[in-house]
């Protein structure tokens, strides 16, 4: 055998080589994405309760910071909105004058 034949023999060898590490991983990369998805079903195919037990407790802890911002956030939107309403009575109340075109406009037909 030459050494142009051993050389191509060679790089025949690491190309298939690579090939088959590249299927291979592949291979792998699939089976732990299946594996998750599986255990993500079967996670929400459980009650709550159960669900909370099997994610561990800094899920638990992850749960209920999310529950204390959801409560702040509606707390302060509640807050914001009754700011806007209070502040639209105040408008109106303040300036008569706006409220009574309205009411002249439809008396009048």
């Amino acid at each position: 055998m030459t050494d142009a034949q051993g050389a191509t023999g060679r790089h025949l060898y690491d190309s298939i080589s690579e090939q088959k590490h590249t299927v291979v991983d592949s291979f792998a990369d699939q089976r732990e994405l299946l594996k998750r998805a599986v255990a993500e079903q079967r996670l929400a195919a459980m009650p709550e309760d159960m669900q909370r037990a099997a994610r561990g407790p800094s899920a638990q802890v992850s749960l209920e910071i999310v529950e204390a911002l959801q409560k702040i956030i509606a707390r302060e939107v509640t807050r914001q909105l009754d700011l806007a309403i209070c502040a639209m009575i105040e408008r109106t109340a303040a300036s008569p004058s706006a409220a009574a075109p309205a009411d002249g406009a439809s008396g009048g037909q």
